[in-house]
């Protein structure tokens, strides 16, 4: 999987913005205090980060679609075609055996899948047979107040580790970028970052 952050507002803009409401001029940089002091989180919608993710399974994109407050453009399976090597499959944790048993699934979907598109089948029609994990991308865009929402659903012991591993590498990304909103003390389903990874 690599997660990568393809542009971003910088930080000093949520803190101009903010200023509007208080009629301050000052120079100093607001945003930690209003964010974590006076849990201002609306002052995070002048804030926005796209991020760029391949090497994620469908089940994982299906999965991170469902925050409804990110924007998102994933890779087709209509025109993007396997037969030309563009898709992997994600392996599962599992043992040997459960290795063994995705893999011959893997390849035999794949063969089915050529030989679909060899006797004239349309990708669109051909793709009804790739296994859930195979491969895609994806762009992810939205405000850091989304973000945190979404980090609330996804980086939590309960969301699928696949899912959980893209958004603790997002979240990691975001932190370098907006060190005054994700702090090391900010807590998400009450853990701090290193706790989460560190798991």
């Amino acid at each position: 999987m690599n997660v990568k952050l393809v542009t971003y507002t910088p930080e000093i803009v949520i803190s101009d913005m903010a200023k509007n409401c208080y009629a301050n001029n000052t120079d100093k940089d607001l945003t930690r205090s209003l964010v974590h002091s006076h849990k201002h989180l609306a002052v995070l919608r002048f804030a926005f980060a796209v991020i760029q993710v391949d090497g994620i399974s469908i089940a994982c994109q299906n999965q991170v679609v469902r925050s409804s407050h990110l924007s998102y453009l994933v890779q087709s399976k209509r025109y993007v075609s396997a037969d030309r090597g563009e898709f992997t499959f994600i392996f599962p944790p599992g043992g040997k055996e459960a290795m063994e048993i995705y893999d011959r699934l893997w390849n035999t979907a794949i063969e089915s899948y050529n030989e679909l598109l060899s006797i004239g089948a349309k990708k669109e029609d051909a793709r009804a047979i790739l296994p859930m994990n195979t491969s895609t991308k994806m762009g992810l865009a939205g405000n850091l107040e989304s973000w945190i929402d979404a980090f609330r659903l996804r980086v939590d012991t309960k969301a699928q580790l696949e899912i959980r591993t893209m958004y603790i590498k997002i979240w990691g990304l975001l932190k370098e970028v907006y060190p005054n909103v994700f702090i090391e003390e900010m807590l998400v389903n009450g853990r701090t970052y290193s706790e989460w990874n560190g798991q």
